[in-house]
Parts: structure tokens; C-alpha cells; sequence
């Protein structure tokens, strides 16, 4: 269940790398849960408001996780995964990839994941959000305000849930659709393990329709100073009025007096969040799987 050695010195070095190194990707997606009229560039623009190092204002904070979070996962996932296929589904021990299991297991890592990397994700965002949306805000002296910073050491709040079945549904798309899309999915003149890696990139990209909306809803609870404060009916109100405004083309009112109405068209920031949330994703996996390919090549000579 240990990672082999290169695996170990990509987790704990690349890591954080790639991580720190893709915060204003990062950065941007949390402005735009705030921020409904700016495309890409503009959002970029905004993370860099202060000078080029704003840009990674928070990154320091996922980076320090990202070690633990990217050696224990793996062990994690792959013990449940044993642990269910021996007792629950005793059938599919020895075979190959036991689907149901494997999805159980990542449920039961995201939870790990979650509560890990909270309280880091959330202070980077709540960072991010006072250099970009305050401190340069172009409204009016007072208008926004300043977020309190979460401790690191912080593993639930306002927005885990999102982030929960966002990381859920990440890991499933590795450990449990990728595999099962390998073995039915024929390449010709394509190695195993350039296979993998297309599957995998293939699968998480195909998810980020669904982790995109939830990582912006996590972005918009935690940026949401009266989200921590309010009773759980309210916040959940929140949470489904900002996916509608988010994603949802609204109707024309007839009476400005009457309360708002969505028709199920979905809105061109859906499509932005979706790109924003691929370039994220394709960036960190590409960067990582790099790292841990040369690793491996310079560790077998």
C-alpha cells in the first residue's frame, strides 16, 4: 500500500509544486464566483491586481497540504478499496476492476480529502477575494468587506459539503470510471500507460461539467461573509440562488417587484466556469504526470 519511491518524492515535491504554480488559475475561478459579468482574460487580469507575485496571494497555504494530500490519498483510497472488495464483495476479489467497490472508496477518501485540504482551499480563496474584490475594488470605500481568514487547521464550514462531492466525483473519474473506460476502450498502436494517462485526463475533464458548478459554490460559501452565520435552511437557500443566477438564463420580469424566475437555459457562464475549471485541472494533472514520469525514467537508470 506505500507509494514506490518516485511516486513518494513526486507526492511530496510535486506536489506542492504544481499546486503553488497553478494559483492564479486557482484564483480566478474564486473571483468569478463573485463575479457573473467577467470572462477568462478579465478574471485573470484581476488575480494579478497588486502586481505580478499577486497572483499567488494564498497559494502558500493548498501548497504546504498538498504534500500529505497527494502521498496519503492514494494509500487511503486503495486500502478501502481492499478492505470492501474482501468483505462486501468478496466476488470480485482477484479479478479486475470492481466498479462498485471502487466508488464506495472514493467516498471514503473524499471524506479524507475534505477535511484535509478545507481549511487550506478556503483561506486561499478568502485571500484571494480580499486582494482582488477589496483591497483593488473598484465599488465604492466599504461596499465589499474584508473576510476574516480560516485556519488551516480548520477540516469543515461553510462550502465542505460542495467540496466534498467535488473531490468525490474527482477521485471516482481516476479510480473508478477511468479504469472501467480502459478495459472496454481499444487504441491501437497506444502503449498501457499512455492509455491510463489519456483516460484519466479524458474522464476528469468529462466530470468538470458537474466539479465545475460545485467548486464554484464552494468558492461562493466561503467568500460569503453571512454564509457562516446563517441557520442551515438559509445557507441552503443561498447556496441554490447562487447556482441559479450562476447557470440559469433568467425570465423576463413583466413587475421588477416580483421575485426573480430561471428558465433551464443554461447561461455562457456555465461555459466559462467549465473552461476555467478544465485548464485547471489539465494543467495540475499534466504538470504532476510530468514530474512523475521523469522521476520515475531518472530513478530506473
Amino acid at each position: 500500500l506505500l507509494p514506490s519511491k518516485p511516486v513518494l518524492l513526486s507526492g511530496a515535491f510535486g506536489g506542492p509544486f504544481v499546486i503553488f504554480t497553478c494559483t492564479p488559475l486557482r484564483n480566478a475561478l474564486t473571483l468569478g464566483a463573485q463575479d457573473r459579468h467577467s470572462g477568462v482574460i478579465k478574471l485573470l487580469r484581476k488575480v494579478f491586481r497588486g502586481g505580478p507575485q499577486a497572483g499567488w496571494t494564498g497559494g502558500f497555504a493548498p501548497a504546504i497540504v498538498a504534500c500529505p494530500q497527494f502521498l496519503a490519498l492514494g494509500p487511503v483510497y486503495h486500502t478501502l478499496n481492499g478492505t470492501l472488495r474482501r468483505n462486501l464483495f468478496p466476488s470480485s476479489e482477484g479479478g479486475g476492476h470492481a466498479f462498485l467497490p471502487s466508488l464506495m472508496a472514493c467516498a471514503g477518501a473524499a471524506v479524507c480529502e475534505t477535511c484535509l485540504t478545507y481549511g487550506s482551499q478556503s483561506r486561499n480563496a478568502q485571500m484571494a477575494y480580499n486582494n482582488s474584490m477589496v483591497l483593488f475594488s473598484s465599488v465604492e470605500e466599504g461596499a465589499r468587506v474584508r473576510l476574516k481568514l480560516n485556519k488551516m487547521t480548520r477540516v469543515w464550514g461553510p462550502g465542505a459539503g460542495p467540496a466534498y462531492f467535488r473531490n468525490m466525483i474527482s477521485i471516482a473519474s481516476v479510480r473508478a470510471i477511468s479504469p472501467s473506460v480502459r478495459e472496454r476502450v481499444q487504441l491501437p498502436g497506444v502503449g498501457d500507460s499512455t492509455k491510463a494517462v489519456l483516460c484519466d485526463m479524458s474522464c476528469s475533464v468529462m466530470v468538470s461539467t458537474i466539479t465545475a458548478p460545485l467548486h464554484q459554490l464552494f468558492n461562493f460559501m466561503v467568500t460569503t461573509p453571512q454564509a457562516g452565520s446563517l441557520p442551515r435552511r438559509e445557507r441552503w437557500n443561498l447556496a441554490i440562488g447562487f447556482l441559479k443566477q450562476q447557470y440559469l438564463v433568467p425570465r423576463q420580469r413583466e413587475d421588477l417587484m416580483m421575485p426573480q424566475e430561471y428558465t433551464w437555459r443554461i447561461s455562457k457562464i456555465a461555459f466559462r466556469d467549465f473552461v476555467m475549471r478544465t485548464s485547471y485541472v489539465t494543467a495540475v494533472f499534466t504538470m504532476y504526470m510530468a514530474i512523475e514520469r521523469t522521476l520515475v525514467g531518472f530513478m530506473r537508470r
